[in-house]
């Protein structure tokens, strides 16, 4: 089961790329003595399996969580995809967190010979995919997972039709807090305010669930720093969010400036304000955000 609402949780998005197996190994090791209570693998093309991924960092630790953020919804068939995860929560020892989104870089759906479509038909395909898995798991005769009905779904996105499925299906909603902009070419930062309204749509869209739903958010860039105004005028932040103003680049939760002891305070700020309880970060920020894990324990 996922933490209890209102309790702090910190995750680190561990990329395995064409990392040796010590290399793998030594990453998740530090993350967990770092404090983080989960360790996540993505899953895209240019990079190793989440599967065997996250069956690695598991056995090489003892208290994190272990998960995808998040598996490529149309890349799988349902019945294949319900096998594996329930060989590895049980590998895991009921350790597995889910995470599915719906894929977004379109080379990947090339590259496999799958059909790219709109993002409405992937969300789409998505919420057949939770369906066929749901009923796998009800009434297959294939494994069951260790955790039942099955492992705790985390669903991430942005655009209101993922979000408003996530609010409906997932027992942890991802708020990335960007969308693809194409005059970029890639995903850009949405404002704090625009941020607050995806909560209130899944807070309303869940109705009766919503006390019960966890809150997470993909933090994209920490900066451990004296001066947060500088740090988020410099182009490596500012890329995020091109068209955002310094002050607005300030104040969004995808984004943490600061010493460890302010963004300690924007980590409690940002979960009274939106309700964001799981934040994980990416793995360049490890090392930096496991001093504010400290502050914050």
């Amino acid at each position: 089961m996922v933490a209890a609402k209102d309790s702090l949780r910190f995750g680190v998005l561990l990329i395995s790329d064409a990392s040796a197996r010590a290399e793998w190994v030594d990453k998740c090791r530090r993350a967990e003595s770092l404090g983080y209570d989960v360790i996540v693998s993505p899953d895209h093309l240019n990079l190793l399996s989440p599967f065997p991924s996250a069956m690695l960092a598991a056995e090489v630790t003892e208290r994190p969580r272990i998960g995808t953020y998040v598996l490529n919804a149309c890349f799988y068939n349902s019945a294949l995809l319900a096998r594996d995860i329930a060989t590895t929560d049980h590998f895991v020892e009921g350790r597995m967190e889910l995470g599915i989104g719906t894929g977004y870089v379109e080379s990947e759906f090339t590259a496999t010979k799958i059909p790219f479509g709109s993002p409405g038909s992937r969300v789409d395909r998505m919420e057949a995919l939770l369906d066929d898995l749901e009923a796998h798991f009800a009434h297959g005769d294939q494994p069951r997972p260790l955790q039942q009905p099955w492992p705790p779904v985390l669903i991430g996105g942005h655009g209101d039709r993922v979000l408003r499925l996530a609010a409906r299906r997932a027992q942890i909603v991802s708020f990335t807090g960007a969308e693809f902009r194409p005059q970029y070419g890639r995903t850009a930062l949405a404002n704090a305010a625009k941020m607050l309204e995806k909560v209130k749509l899944v807070r309303a869209e869940a109705a009766e669930r919503a006390p019960d739903l966890e809150f997470n958010v993909l933090v994209k860039a920490v900066v451990l720093t004296q001066d947060r105004r500088s740090a988020a005028e410099a182009e490596a932040v500012r890329r995020y969010g091109p068209d955002l103003t310094t002050e607005e680049l300030l104040e969004v939760p995808t984004l943490l400036l600061g010493t460890a002891a302010q963004i300690a305070e924007q980590v409690r700020s940002h979960s009274s304000a939106y309700g964001i309880t799981y934040f994980t970060v990416m793995e360049p920020a490890m090392e930096d955000f496991g001093k504010v894990i400290a502050i914050l324990r």
